[in-house]
């Protein structure tokens, strides 16, 4: 397992503005939880593979080249219970509840999250217990993570599906950190402040509709994790909570970080146990001094519809038109005509 590298300590404001940026960046992986070339179809049936370079081809009839200088690391929160070792070492299969994707453009010195729905259906491979390929099937992207071992070999079966869906585009990196760390994350800054704008009558009587509350650790848990029975239940709603609770933790820990300057290193250790990631040191650096320097674009989904499956399950069927729009935005450059 490939586990975040750490730093000491902070010896200079440079180094320390990076290590806020880096705890910031966590905690998108905690609440908003991240490959290989592929041969892909696009909508008018010609094959076109991802390049580095300057070839030419089409994404929903629109001309394109890939862009040169954009990194994509995939972030996900995983359903498991406990330590990532636990999870790893448990025969129950996990699946990626929060699933973003971080795009980083280094020559238009910009970075945008994309929030991709956890019941989009797409393009899965199913594989045995030693990681053998057995078939594809479109199914909800997180029983990607479910195929694999709970630890690396799940992180890179979503990986290639994500990058499937996303025309071939190939993932940099990923981080996948299990829903414990929210409370620990929660008790870390000591609570974050939300309006409940969802009904929690069945998952948490604490959390009342139209109440201003710091959430506890449990409440936090409840608050970022539970989605089938709360409001209408649907994952929209649940992405929605956890951009509020994300701009409100933001707030707590650059005022914190101003009185201590160890305080951001304390959180990232924080997170330790519960993540598995194939982030080198560089990754992290790249990742870290764009979160903090560069502009952010948003946060960005792509449209698409809901419904209930013949298995009773949420599926959410996306507009192909509108992803391949954030497809070209993000990643590719239109060629003139």
């Amino acid at each position: 397992m490939v586990r975040l590298n750490r730093k000491n300590e902070i010896k200079t404001k440079k180094q320390k503005n990076e290590i806020i940026a880096l705890a910031i960046f966590l905690a998108v992986a905690v609440i908003a939880i991240v490959a290989v070339m592929v041969l892909v179809k696009d909508p008018d049936g010609k094959a076109v593979k991802k390049t580095s370079g300057g070839e030419v081809f089409k994404i929903g009839g629109v001309k394109c080249t890939p862009k040169n200088n954009v990194d994509t690391y995939l972030l996900m929160g995983i359903d498991g219970k406990g330590k990532m070792a636990d999870i790893i070492e448990s025969e129950d299969a996990c699946q990626a509840d929060v699933i973003v994707l971080l795009v980083i453009d280094r020559e238009a010195n910009t970075f945008a999250t994309i929030n991709i729905d956890r019941d989009t259906i797409t393009d899965v491979d199913s594989l045995d217990s030693k990681g053998n390929y057995l078939a594809t099937t479109p199914v909800q992207l997180a029983l990607a993570y479910s195929h694999g071992d709970g630890g690396e070999l799940s992180c890179e079966n979503i990986s290639k599906a994500v990058s499937n869906l996303f025309f071939g585009q190939q993932i940099d990196g990923y981080a996948a950190i299990g829903m414990d760390a929210i409370a620990r994350i929660n008790h870390e800054v000591g609570g974050v402040t939300v309006t409940i704008e969802d009904d929690f009558k069945d998952s948490d009587k604490s959390l009342k509709m139209g109440q201003t509350i710091k959430l506890s650790d449990k409440q936090a848990q409840h608050y970022l994790h539970d989605r089938m029975n709360v409001g209408d239940g649907t994952n929209v709603a649940r992405m929605r909570r956890h951009n509020m609770y994300l701009q409100e933790f933001k707030k707590i820990v650059k005022a914190k970080a101003a009185s201590n300057k160890k305080y951001p290193i304390q959180l990232y250790h924080s997170l330790d146990e519960y993540t598995v990631s194939s982030l080198t040191s560089n990754d992290i650096s790249k990742i870290s001094k764009a979160v903090f320097k560069n502009k952010e674009l948003g946060q960005f989904k792509f449209k698409g519809t809901y419904a209930i499956d013949d298995y009773g399950f949420n599926a959410f069927t996306y507009d192909k038109k509108d992803l391949e729009q954030l497809a070209i935005k993000l990643f590719y450059d239109k060629v003139e005509k």
